[in-house]
Formats: structure tokens, sequence, C-alpha cells
């Protein structure tokens, strides 16, 4: 939300306008975005009201009007502090709403011809280059240069390691983890990706981290899990799922940054990963592009193929139960992870047809 200092608004609009920040403040988005159409239906040309509208558009998930409402408030003439923010959500609705990665790096590229100095705007280009469009070396350097302007933002550090863990230049993506995790000892999310680049480049499970990072205490240590090693039952967590519900197709509960999702298999083949062109979209930065394949076996069941459809492993591989799968066949109660967080367990169908 922009401090938009003095308001050139009087009477009812100067109200519905207050009246919708409001609502906005509390989570009340709706009811904002109407008070922001009652603002201009008499000022056409508050570029503020425009601005905040499409912020609320992108709470409630409307991104396409979000981004129209961010195009009526950048033809309405807003300052230059204001239009980089403007373009900077402008780039977010189209990343994380819409995943039209090329769109958001031209917003955040105007954003940044108008100020290069913004941290955050080069964060958020550095993850469109790096989840959307798989130009690796091009997102680090774009982490490099938000690290410049604020090096204290631990989502820079851990977003700059899974860049480098693209290149298999491990060593360097643990070393970026430490760092996030000196500045946010709690973020589970860079201490499981700090596991698995230590799994890939071989370091013991027991080995101590060389950067001996501030979050580590002494006795401290997480062992990874290897090719071949099973975790202890305990240690694995599974997706809630009622017993008690009967099937009639195989269905995969699929639980990510989206929440958790009930989906039915029907098809012989489905490609899942996080680029939305798979069958099966993840929802996590964290899960390859094209993560996996899952094809029918035997009329009804499921077996999961580690990589795509032409072979080529994911990034992070897959735990089945604990145990590194290259293939496995499916089994009610099978659980699947596909990195931090992302993670789905199979339901094989319980009725006779």
């Amino acid at each position: 939300m922009l401090d938009t200092g003095r308001l050139p608004l009087i009477g009812d609009a100067l109200a519905y306008f207050r009246q919708a920040l409001d609502c906005a403040a509390s989570g009340e988005h709706e009811k904002a975005v109407a008070f922001y159409n009652q603002v201009l239906q008499t000022r056409s040309d508050f570029w503020e009201a425009w601005y905040e509208r499409g912020l609320s558009l992108e709470s409630l998930g409307f991104y396409s009007e979000a981004i129209a409402s961010y195009d009526r408030a950048i033809q309405a003439r807003p300052n230059r502090e204001a239009e980089v923010e403007i373009w900077h959500d402008r780039g977010n609705a189209m990343q994380y709403g819409l995943g039209d990665c090329e769109t958001a790096l031209t917003c955040y590229n105007h954003a940044l011809q108008i100020n290069d100095t913004c941290p955050l705007v080069w964060l958020n280009r550095g993850n469109a280059l790096l989840y959307g469009l798989s130009q690796y070396h091009d997102a680090i350097a774009s982490y490099n240069r938000a690290i410049e302007l604020y090096p204290d933002n631990y989502l820079t550090w851990r977003n700059r390691g899974n860049a480098l863990v693209e290149l298999k230049r491990y060593s360097e993506a643990i070393a970026s983890y430490d760092r996030a995790l000196s500045l946010q000892a709690d973020d589970q999310v860079s201490w499981q990706a700090r596991l698995l680049a230590s799994q890939q480049c071989g370091l013991s499970a027991l080995k101590q981290p060389t950067t001996n990072p501030v979050w580590q205490g002494e006795d401290s240590h997480n062992p990874t899990l290897v090719e071949g090693e099973r975790a202890h039952p305990s240690e694995v967590e599974s997706i809630e799922v009622d017993a008690t519900v009967t099937y009639r197709s195989p269905v995969l509960v699929l639980e990510d940054d989206a929440g958790q999702r009930e989906i039915v298999l029907e098809d012989e083949r489905y490609t899942i990963g996080r680029d939305p062109k798979n069958d099966i979209c993840l929802r996590s930065q964290f899960a390859s592009r094209f993560h996996a394949v899952l094809h029918r076996v035997d009329g009804q069941n499921y077996a999961i193929v580690d990589g795509n459809i032409e072979g080529k492993p994911s990034t992070n591989g897959l735990l089945i139960n604990g145990q590194r799968q290259r293939s496995h066949p499916l089994k009610t109660g099978d659980l699947i992870i596909f990195g931090p967080y992302v993670r789905a367990t199979y339901q094989a169908p319980t009725l006779n047809l």
C-alpha cells in the first residue's frame, strides 16, 4: 500500500477512499474494491485508487483484473516512485498469478529503468528468470544485485542457492543457504534445500557445514537421505487422508503452496512439475519444471518415474516412503516427496467396479 501523501480528494470520494483503505487493511478486499469503484466513478484519473484497487483484486486472486487496474494507474501518470511500485506489482501478478514470466520480466525491467536501486524488484526479477525461464546465470546476477542493495533478505540468499543448484554448483549453493539460515534460523525450506544440495555433492550426512553458520548448535545434526537409505517411519510425515473414504478411481492427494487437493487419475499418463504445461502443476518453486511422469501399469493402478517424458532426471529426485526411487509402482498410502513442502499420497481404488 502506497503512502499517497496529500490526497486530492474531497467529499464522498475522500470518504469512500478512506473506507476502502480501512477494508483492505483488515483483509476485506471485496468491500475495498466496491469502495474504490465508488471513488473512480467520480475520479477516474485518481491513480491511487486504481493502484490500491489492483492490490485488492490481486489479493482476491483476480490477477487479470488486477493487471488491468495497474494499467489504468500507470496511464494516470503517477509519480516516479509510485510508478516503480506499480510496475513491480504488475510483474508479480504476471509471474505469481498468471505464470507469464516473460511479461513479468518486461515489467520488472520497466521498473528498473525508472529506479535500479530497488532490491525487491531485483529479487522477483531473479525469480522469473530462475523458476519461469530457466535462465540460471541471469537469475544469479539479478540476485547478486539485490544482495548488493540489501544483503539481509534471507529469501534472496535462498533463491540464489536454488539457482546455483540448477547449475550443479552445490558447494556455492550450500554457502548461500547457510547465509539465508544465518538471517532466518527457522527457515525450514532453506534447511531442506541445503540437505538436498549436500546430498548432491556427496557430503556425509553427519558432516558439519564448513561455513559454520550461526544457526547450527554444537551438537545438532540432521541426516540426509541418500540412495538406498530409509528414514525411520516416525521421520516421514504423511498427509492426513480419511481412511473411510472410498475411491472409484486412483487419487493423488497433493499438498503444495496452494494447499491440499485431490486429483482423480483417469488418463493413461500424467506429467508432473511446476511448469504450467504439465498435466499436474506443482505450486512450489522447489519442484522441478518437469519433475515426474505417472503412467498406468495394469489398467487400473499407476507407476511414477522421476524426470520428464524424455527421461531427463529432476533436480531433487523422488523420495517415496523415505527412500530415493527412480521409478516405483504405486500402492495405497505411498508418500511421494518432490521437495520441501511438496508431497503427495497415492490412494488406489477401493471399490470394485
